[in-house]
């Protein structure tokens, strides 16, 4: 990127966790499945009491290529793409198949016990901190009472299950998931009633490119994060770097090249003031979308650069009402063609006349395009 040279007098001619996919459909459990016997007809013989499942290991989150991360390492924590809703298909025509009455009813009890204990867990967690606290504010040391006992409360209730499992971040486009990750302290054994969601948005909107962040935790074991990024406006040119900048001046991230649909903007009081110069633009944009580049002169006005950074047209514009001067201009343009010319320069610092200096060196005042007289070309 050509950079810009803010002197003194700045010229610019100078310048997650993927949730795991639905179980297949059990067959019902035959008592071969347990060691039993059947019977001489064939007929399966009542099957055994089936033993315990094991608990399965902690589940590390995976990242959706929805948000345009590349495939995670095995093991690399990331984060699960916001659901998308399932297209309805019609329903393939199945035969009628006789139920087998056993697997059924194992897996129906199977699931309500789950559902059932995962609320006696929820429900344990909550009294046993609320007497954790109760007991800490009746001690002599209730700070150390509290932090023993709630530390003793949540893991007990990551070996139940109440772990961070999912987490699903919307609004991501260039916050990268390692570094959300990261921001948000969380791994597969996080205890979710023990994650500090205000300490967790901190750090999340201290990234870069966001600008705020909304964390919402939905037991039994997800979060649901909300991210609003930063949207660059202009690209802050200093001595010795460039920088993405948002409405508000602050600083994103650093750029090698120069977007094209970003102008530079360099100066004392650039940043600061680069937004209210693209609102004033926008007001026009047949002169705003042709704008390159801009100086902050004495961090009181602007030039502006038309059309290419290094010889494009030059404008400089009014310390006061800046919106009117670039206004005229555009007037101008649609009625006498004026940036068709061989322009170099256009002085609008003045409020009641405008200056332009043709690049061949000669000088020729406003009224010669705005109120052509006999015998002259506009």
């Amino acid at each position: 990127m050509r950079r810009l040279n803010p002197g003194s007098e700045p010229s610019l001619s100078a310048a997650p966790w993927a949730r795991e996919p639905a179980a297949a459909p059990r067959e019902p459990i035959l008592a071969a499945d347990y060691g039993g016997a059947a019977d001489d007809a064939g007929t399966p013989a009542l099957a055994a009491e089936p033993r315990a499942p094991k608990r399965p290991a902690a589940r590390e989150p995976v990242l959706a290529a929805d948000y345009g991360d590349a495939e995670a390492d095995a093991g690399t924590p990331a984060f699960a793409a916001e659901p998308r809703a399932p297209k309805r298909r019609a329903a393939p025509r199945r035969t009628p198949q006789p139920q087998k009455r056993g697997g059924s009813r194992l897996s129906r009890r199977a699931a309500m016990w789950k559902k059932r204990l995962g609320i006696a867990a929820l429900a344990a967690a909550v009294s046993a901190l609320a007497a954790a606290a109760a007991i800490g504010l009746a001690s002599d040391r209730p700070a150390q009472v509290w932090r023993e006992t709630r530390a003793d409360v949540l893991d007990w209730t990551a070996r139940n299950g109440l772990v961070v499992s999912d987490i699903q971040a919307v609004g991501r486009r260039n916050t990268s998931g390692a570094d959300l990750l990261d921001a948000l302290g969380v791994s597969a054994r996080t205890p979710i009633l023990g994650l500090d969601l205000v300490d967790a948005k901190r750090r999340i909107e201290s990234l870069p490119w966001v600008a705020s962040a909304e964390i919402e935790r939905r037991l039994p074991h997800a979060l649901r994060i909300v991210i609003t990024e930063r949207v660059p406006v202009a690209i802050l040119q200093t001595s010795d770097r460039s920088m993405l900048i948002d409405a508000k001046g602050v600083q994103i991230v650093p750029v090698a090249a120069q977007p094209g649909n970003l102008p530079i903007v360099t100066g004392r009081g650039a940043a600061e003031n680069a937004a209210a110069l693209i609102a004033e633009l926008a007001r026009f944009p047949e002169i705003g979308a042709r704008v390159k580049a801009a100086v902050r002169v004495g961090d009181r006005r602007w030039d502006i650069r038309l059309d290419s950074v290094e010889s494009g047209v030059e404008v400089r514009l009014p310390e006061i009402d800046a919106a009117a001067a670039i206004g005229r201009l555009a007037e101008l343009d649609r009625k006498h063609r004026l940036l068709e010319r061989d322009v170099a320069l256009i002085d609008l610092r003045m409020p009641d006349r405008m200056v332009v200096r043709l690049a061949d060196g000669k000088t020729l005042p406003t009224p010669n395009f705005a109120q052509p007289q006999k015998g002259h070309s506009a």
